[in-house]
């Protein structure tokens, strides 16, 4: 065979190579995300980069019309569905919105500021912030007791209850509410849940999360690396992401189980400390609805920790007649965690 043919021969085969050699890392990322195996947890977190990575060199390969542009055109049709909640190409509403009810979630980071500086102003700061968020009704995260913020909230939203480090706000009465403690020692102790009774006379039921952190910050990371170099840096965060994956699985499990017996339909919030292609969302969606794939735009990334790394932690699920109609996050400076708003109708 001559050398010409060789190398074409060659060059034909060689674009199968860089999608077959990522193939097996995508097959156990799906893996990550739809089973709930603690070792492969992170990498579920990569199944939407390594999907894109393959549907780039499907486009390269089409350009050379080679078949193995199918590879990646195959992959994005099975994994539409969790593509879907890692980034959504739509542009918001731009038109009025019909009567709806409007929603927030926000980890609050104890009412400090990033670099743990400035209480007083910075509390002060957040819980106007708060406040302009001009939700019906507000969840929090990550909530320190006896700071000011208390008094403008319950000025303006005068329904509290509270436990764990969760709170929950409304501006209309609550009925009723109670506390779900998780199973063992599973990190965080519980989540918090209330029937509001709306002025339609409707009474909804929220419930308030926050599920056990990674504790994954970049400048954390940064030190680690300066102190024991990126390798050993990398194997301790990758450590802890597996250490963390099996509470929280036991937490979304309790979640989910106390979700399905629930009488009435629930709209679920709060800070999930996992990724939209996770174990965890996989769970939730077999019982509710999650606002950013119902109505969101863009990456919807919530959590300010990694910079450039979109990463949507934060979650507000409707289920039942209760649908999202707007979905939107707000940017601030203060806490690590950018908060949700959400508009939802019951109609």
């Amino acid at each position: 065979m001559p050398a010409t043919a060789k190398r074409s021969k060659w060059g034909r085969r060689w674009w199968w190579i860089p999608q077959l050699l990522a193939l097996p890392v995508t097959g156990l990322a799906w893996m990550g995300m739809a089973t709930d195996v603690a070792l492969l947890a992170p990498l579920s977190l990569l199944l939407p980069y390594l999907v894109l990575y393959h549907v780039i060199w499907s486009l390269m390969a089409t350009a050379h019309l080679h078949p193995s542009a199918l590879l990646g055109g195959t992959l994005l049709a099975l994994l539409w569905a969790p593509m879907g909640s890692w980034m959504q190409v739509r542009t918001p509403p731009s038109h009025s919105l019909r009567p709806h009810l409007s929603v927030a979630s926000w980890n609050v980071h104890h009412w400090r500021n990033r670099t743990w500086t400035d209480d007083s102003a910075t509390v002060a700061g957040m819980a106007q912030f708060a406040l302009d968020l001009d939700a019906e009704i507000l969840a929090l995260q990550d909530v320190r007791g006896g700071t000011a913020a208390e008094a403008p909230l319950r000025a303006a939203l005068p329904y509290r209850v509270a436990a764990f480090d969760l709170a929950l706000y409304s501006r209309y009465p609550i009925v009723q509410w109670d506390q779900v403690a998780f199973p063992g020692d599973s990190g965080r102790i519980g989540f918090i849940w209330a029937d509001v009774l709306l002025p339609e006379g409707d009474t909804l039921r929220v419930a308030n999360v926050h599920l056990v952190s990674t504790d994954v910050d970049l400048r954390e990371a940064q030190s680690e690396q300066a102190k024991a170099g990126w390798w050993q840096s990398a194997k301790l965060l990758l450590r802890r992401m597996v250490r963390r994956a099996e509470p929280r699985s036991v937490q979304a499990e309790a979640l989910a189980a106390w979700w399905a017996e629930s009488p009435r339909p629930v709209v679920v919030l709060g800070d999930f400390n996992d990724g939209p292609t996770s174990a965890t969302h996989r769970r939730l969606r077999d019982l509710g609805r999650d606002s950013f794939i119902q109505c969101g735009a863009g990456w919807g990334s919530t959590y300010r920790g990694l910079r450039l790394v979109p990463l949507r932690i934060d979650w507000v699920w409707t289920s039942g007649p209760w649908t999202a109609l707007e979905h939107r996050v707000v940017k601030q400076t203060w806490s690590d965690h950018n908060p949700v708003r959400v508009a939802i109708s019951g109609n």
